[in-house]
């Protein structure tokens, strides 16, 4: 069976076709979702970073060997908090709890 698509510019009605045979504007869903994607993407890569991003990243690679150490101390004691927090939502969220 056969898909049909009305082109929302022109209103003309086509089987199974990627683009408006009338005015050649695309119609399939699947290309319209890959174009979207490409610019949110382009978007996303196009944001410079914010002053806590460079922040971070000055720190995670820095040359003085203490501040190294000091972000991955850092690091690891937000990741075990955020563990922790995460164990507790899910009790609360649990039936049985």
């Amino acid at each position: 069976m056969a898909v049909k698509r009305k082109c929302t510019a022109c209103g003309t009605w086509n089987e199974d076709q990627d683009y408006c045979i009338e005015c050649g504007q695309l119609i399939s869903p699947l290309l319209i979702e890959e174009i979207r994607e490409t610019q949110r993407e382009e978007r996303r890569n196009s944001i410079p970073p914010t002053k806590l991003d460079l922040f971070i990243e000055r720190w995670k690679h820095s040359k003085y060997f203490v501040l190294r150490v000091l972000f991955q101390i850092l690091y690891a004691i937000s990741f075990a908090f955020i563990a922790i927090a995460s164990f507790f939502a899910y009790l609360a969220a649990s039936p049985n709890g």
